[in-house]
């Protein structure tokens, strides 16, 4: 073989296995008109794993079907393509094949040129092997950076999902899945301190949350002590990364292999027939520098393994926790710490607000504790009404959402909707019957006067008739005839006024109930008032006084026109007092729809007889509607059975004035049974 012989395919082989300058390259695959050569030991910067270069000669090039799955392979980061030719053949090349994919960058391909030397083929190939080396690095690189790019985006998402997260069960739950995702783990466990401003020996951790993806393993809460035998117990009180390669390999306490002076506890590992092998336990720590909790990950799984069944899943499919994981926990665990103080915060902040509210119910239902319980009632038949319209996904109601703040408003306004009713005057607020009872007792006493003063005006007709009969009566007896006659006529005059005076009592009692008026009673209470009756200084009073009269007079229920309007006027003290508070943006809807639960579709509702009514506010009108006719605590009026209470309420909807659609759902779903 002479210094420029090398011309074909067969030649290019020879030279690949017997020149020295390509020592170290093989002939992978060998054809007529083209050969694959291992040129992994040409190049100087290989990262991720063999090199190939593809040499093809114009019959193979010149046909697209047999170029193409070299193509395919030159695109691929790890192989080289060399189009060889030699003169006018070249030219072909140029023109051809190479202008055809010239904009292609991710095709690695050049041009070697017949005939050449063995040093000068090894010198082409070594520029295409550290081309395709070079390749590979840039994609290894760019894979790392994509890997680094989504996690730190995954960080920045989990971040914002534990800022937004305020139920402290789930963003527990989110916290250990994320930390999982990152690291790989297969299993973990989260642990919050509680009391965790006290005195080291004050604290405990409470096990709050687990997953397991190998085993179904039934959650049991339980609370420790915080202490250096355990090593969550060691994490807190370090405030460190406890990090475990392998806890079945921990050496004897306080050895090289065992610093920390654990003793892994396999019980539960028995139970399950599971191992806890590498373990990694980071603290969460608060802004004030506290440990708050503690993220327990267990088993990270190695590449490729989904589940560990098997005890020689352990051995093969788990690995110690890298830097890298390390990293990625402790980023997480610090916004975790934050995320969960804030739960905790806003978490005692509701508590505390809870409590207020539900003190505000009771301050109200002690001025009026005929309608204890109303309250409560209607806030659960109104958040039971929006949790199932927010399920709805067809018909008028299927654009109606409720997220978890919106029922929190529902709820608060239901449990104070009547709020304004402090403002109400309590023996109007309370009062049961038509007459208030110092005006019955006053009424009471005085027919008992006028009833005294007809008994003795008739004692006295009676002594002035036997005075004045004396001689009469004498001269009667003479003559034979009965004694007493005037008399006995005189006592059933008053014994019939003394029972038209207790006819009398009798309708005003019975007027005073709340029932309906009938008009014949409408009457014969202001023929009742017609009456009039002598104080001993000749002053002529009526038997009822006017404003004794309007009131049993009502024809329904028991208050009058101006005790109605302040009764109703509770629904504007209640929009007031309660735009006084500061809700902040997530409650500030709860004056409007308390101050609404009275207003009507048509336009017919207090107190500002609007037709735009919240969906909130119509949902809550037919609850309390509901509540007020079938609640058994109302002294002025009988419960009514649910079939008739709905019956009312569909006769309201049939006018037009409460939601047919929110109606028909409270009825659909029986949502009043709840």
């Amino acid at each position: 073989m002479t210094a420029a012989s090398l011309r074909g395919p067969e030649d290019v082989a020879d030279a690949v296995a017997r020149a020295a300058p390509l020592r170290g390259c093989v002939v992978r695959r060998r054809e007529a008109d083209w050969i694959e050569v291992d040129v992994t030991a040409l190049a100087h910067r290989a990262r991720a794993g063999a090199v190939w270069v593809v040499v093809a000669w114009p019959s193979v090039w010149r046909d697209p079907a047999r170029l193409a799955p070299h193509l395919v392979r030159a695109r691929s980061g790890n192989y080289g393509l060399l189009l060889a030719g030699a003169g006018a053949e070249l030219d072909d090349v140029l023109d051809g094949v190479v202008a055809r994919h010239a904009s292609d960058a991710t095709l690695d391909r050049g041009v070697l040129a017949l005939p050449l030397t063995a040093p000068r083929l090894a010198m082409i190939l070594r520029g295409r092997a550290d081309a395709c080396a070079q390749r590979q690095g840039g994609a290894v690189l760019e894979l790392e950076l994509e890997r680094a790019r989504r996690e730190n985006q995954m960080l920045i998402e989990v971040g914002r999902a534990l800022s937004h997260e305020r139920d402290l069960d789930r963003l527990l739950d989110i916290i250990l899945r994320q930390a999982r995702e990152v690291t790989g783990a297969d299993a973990g466990s989260v642990y919050v301190v509680e009391n965790p401003d006290e005195d080291a020996e004050a604290r405990t951790l409470r096990f709050a949350v687990s997953q397991n993806d190998s085993r179904a393993i039934e959650p049991k809460g339980f609370t420790m002590t915080v202490s250096s035998s355990s090593i969550v117990g060691t994490a807190v009180l370090s405030s460190d990364v406890v990090n475990i390669p392998d806890l079945y390999r921990l050496g004897a306490p306080g050895s090289g292999h065992n610093p920390w002076g654990f003793v892994h506890d396999r019980s539960f590992d028995d139970k399950y027939r599971y191992q806890t092998r590498s373990m990694l336990t980071v603290p969460m720590i608060s802004a004030r520098s506290r440990v708050i909790g503690v993220i327990q990950l267990i088993n990270k799984r190695a590449k490729g393994t989904l589940r560990l069944d098997g005890a020689g899943d352990f051995d093969d499919g788990v690995v110690p926790f890298d830097e890298v994981s390390v990293a990625y926990a402790t980023a997480l665990a610090s916004q975790a710490g934050i995320a969960l103080e804030n739960a905790m915060l806003y978490a005692e902040v509701k508590t505390l607000f809870d409590g207020f509210v539900k003190a505000s119910v009771t301050a109200i239902e002690s001025r009026d504790p005929t309608t204890s319980g109303h309250s409560e009632r209607v806030a659960k038949l109104t958040v039971g009404l929006a949790r199932v319209v927010d399920g709805i996904s067809d018909g008028p109601l299927a654009d109606a959402r409720f997220s978890r703040d919106e029922l929190t408003v529902i709820e608060y306004a239901g449990l104070l909707h009547d709020f304004g009713k402090v403002g109400v005057r309590e023996h109007v607020l309370v009062k049961a019957k038509k007459l208030y009872e110092h005006q019955r007792e006053l009424i009471l006493e005085r027919f008992k006067f006028i009833r005294r003063g007809l008994q003795v005006g008739g004692l006295r007709r009676r002594v002035q008739e036997l005075t004045e009969s004396r001689v009469i009566a004498l001269e009667a007896l003479e003559a034979g005839l009965a004694q007493g006659a005037a008399v006995e006529e005189l006592d059933d005059e008053t014994l019939a006024r003394l029972a038209e005076l207790d006819g009398m009592v009798q309708t005003i009692l019975a007027a005073n109930e709340p029932t309906v008026l009938e008009q014949g009673n409408f009457d014969r209470i202001a023929e009742i008032a017609a009456h009039s009756y002598a104080l001993d200084d000749g002053q002529q009073l009526p038997y009822l006084r006017p404003e004794e009269v309007v009131a049993l007079q009502i024809r329904r229920g028991s208050l009058t026109d101006a005790e109605r309007d302040e009764i109703n006027s509770h629904v504007v003290h209640t929009f007031n007092f309660l735009s006084a508070i500061p809700w902040g943006r997530a409650l500030r809807g709860i004056p409007e729809i308390a101050g609404a639960h009275h207003e009507k579709l048509d336009g017919t509702g207090y107190p500002s007889g609007r037709r735009d009514v919240p969906i909130a506010a119509r949902m809550m009108t037919i609850s309390d509607i509901y509540d007020a006719l079938t609640a058994s605590d109302r002294p002025y009026k009988k419960a009514i059975p649910t079939e008739r209470a709905l019956d009312i309420l569909a006769s309201e909807v049939k006018r037009g004035m409460l939601d047919e659609s929110l109606f028909r759902v409270f009825v659909d779903a029986k949502v009043y049974g709840g």
